[in-house]
């Protein structure tokens, strides 16, 4: 861990909220809260005491969580940021191994020869700790995506800590990951309140699956997620968050195997479930779990569409073999040449066998075995969906793409969701620049200076699909590692892109992070405000409006 970016060790929280420095001028209209996620701890201690070794998580995505909050009043900033998965390390204190769900290698057995009979026979198994029965608010590690919160059914959980809020979308969080769990944070304060499952909510949600990112219809008041049956059927269902309290609308059962996705899609009037052409392979437990997760060569990646009203499925496409992290956005419109209904489905498309996530690993972030890839930004089209036949595969072409910008972590502007005709992404567009606080002495003498390796992202990208056109801004004066970028508009605003984008970069020196306001139309920066500590990477945050959180 020496070698390790700033970025992803283990980082300090500030409990208690405090105004940041600011440079430049933050606008006046900019009113409301910058949640964050990150991955607050990499070293685990087994002991009270000390006497054991700790547990090194050696995964991007298994680092402990920590959830950052900005709150933007008057052109001020203010910030506050708490560790949301201290239950996890009191458990492994108390065991003397670290049970919770881990991605890349076991961190309890780091090193094969130091391996324990135990861990060595059982492998993933060790890994893929599944949470059963009552649970504290802190005791799994979600650190993926946090939104607003909602009204959930009556908590009898007696670990919960705190109590349900009458205006949850106000006063609480809600943080969402890849497995069958919501953690509910206070607000305010960040602090942990309550650990549920999908089935706290219905019944009939109970299983494994669920995409981190469920897509959300602000409009009639819907999420959407799928889910894998304990008998190994994949469905997609839909939740009504509006009501007190959420409650399920449908389940729709898939006709094709379980598979691995991140996210989903919805249009005006569809939700479309894109199989990724990846699936668990259980049959060697002694596999770290992403080297588990096998891809499927010469499978066409299909595109399951149900009606948002009834969940019906009622077409499926194809399209030649891709794997995708995140949609972009999608739509429906009618063909002016057809008459028919047609869908567009944004996504950053990864092609072939290449599997990003086995990258992330901490030893390649050090040393890259070949260059980070990100995906390629590519719009699919389902032609004549009002007509097609569910039971009869069709095919599904690319409408358009803009190659060799290598795009990831993809967000538009809110109101943009499902509109036809949106024009502008904002993404992470590639990896580049020296890593802050990895730099090793070189030379005879150890007088040079050499940078281990470069940041684990690179610049922030700005593309157009009406002209194609791409714009990068990339940190300057040793400055690096942008952060997803989220794109707040300006009150009012007619202009697409009139507003500013939020991410965050690390200083030169390694010792502290920094929020950063773009312009939306140009990438210039606008204003900054240094945080207390440095931000630990994390994959995703929301911008949540109003000045009540």
């Amino acid at each position: 861990m020496k070698y390790v970016p700033p970025y992803l060790k283990d980082v300090p929280e500030t409990t208690n909220e405090m105004a940041c420095v600011t440079k430049g001028a933050w606008p006046t209209w900019l009113q409301g809260s910058f949640m964050r996620t990150g991955a607050g701890k990499f070293v685990i201690p087994l002991s009270e005491d000390g006497s054991k070794p700790p547990a090194i998580l050696q995964h991007f995505f298994d680092g402990l969580g920590i959830l950052h909050k900005f709150t933007f009043e008057n052109g001020q900033v203010r910030y506050i940021s708490r560790h949301t998965a201290e239950g996890v390390i009191r458990r492994a204190k108390k065991d003397g191994f670290l049970s919770v769900t881990m991605f890349g290698l076991n961190a309890n057995t780091p090193l094969k020869d130091a391996q324990d009979p135990c861990s060595a026979l059982l492998g993933a198994q060790q890994s893929l700790w599944l949470p059963s029965g009552y649970l504290e608010p802190d005791a799994a590690n979600l650190n993926v995506v946090p939104r607003r919160g909602m009204h959930l059914p009556k908590d009898k959980n007696p670990l919960s800590r705190g109590t349900a809020s009458q205006k949850p979308e106000e006063e609480e969080v809600m943080v969402f990951t890849d497995f069958n769990m919501l953690q509910v944070c206070d607000a305010q304060t960040l602090e942990p309140k309550r650990l549920l499952t999908y089935a706290d909510i219905d019944p009939e949600l109970s299983g494994f699956g669920i995409c981190a990112h469920p897509p959300k219809d602000r409009k009639i008041g819907t999420i959407y997620n799928y889910l894998i049956s304990p008998e190994g059927v994949m469905s997609v269902f839909a939740l009504d968050f509006r009501a007190k309290p959420a409650k399920l609308l449908w389940k729709t059962a898939l006709p094709c195997p379980p598979c691995y996705i991140h996210s989903l899609a919805v249009t005006q009037d569809y939700v479309v479930f894109i199989r990724n052409p990846l699936h668990m392979n259980v049959s060697d437990m002694t596999k770290q779990v992403m080297e588990m997760i096998e891809y499927e060569e010469g499978v066409t990646t299909k595109f399951f569409v149900m009606r948002k009203s009834d969940g019906e499925h009622i077409a499926t496409y194809e399209a030649p073999n891709f794997m995708f992290f995140h949609s972009v956005n999608g739509y429906d419109y009618v063909d002016k040449t057809t008459g028919d209904v047609n869908l567009h489905i944004d996504l950053c498309s990864y092609e072939g066998d290449y599997i990003p996530y086995r990258e992330y690993n901490l030893s390649n972030v050090l040393d890259p075995g070949r260059p980070f890839m990100d995906g390629t930004l590519v719009r699919y089209e389902l032609s004549a969906v009002s007509k097609a036949n569910a039971s009869k595969i069709q095919r599904a072409t690319v409408a358009q793409a803009i190659p060799s910008v290598p795009m990831e972590l993809p967000r538009i502007r809110k109101d943009m969701s499902m509109v036809p005709g949106y024009r502008y992404v904002y993404a992470c567009a590639g990896n580049g620049g020296p890593s802050p606080g990895t730099e090793v002495p070189i030379g005879r003498y150890g007088t040079g200076i050499k940078t281990v390796q470069a940041a684990f992202f690179g610049s922030i990208g700005k593309t157009d699909w009406l002209t194609g056109k791409f714009i990068r801004w990339q940190p300057e004066d040793g400055e690096s590692c942008p952060c997803e970028p989220v794109f707040v508009a300006r009150p009012g605003s007619i202009e697409e892109d009139d507003g500013v984008v939020l991410t965050i970069v690390i200083d030169r020196k390694g010792t502290k992070s920094i929020l950063v306001a773009l312009s939306g139309k140009d990438l210039k920066e606008v204003a900054r405000a240094d945080m207390p500590q440095v931000y630990a990477l994390g994959p995703h945050g929301s911008f949540i409006e109003g000045t009540k959180m």
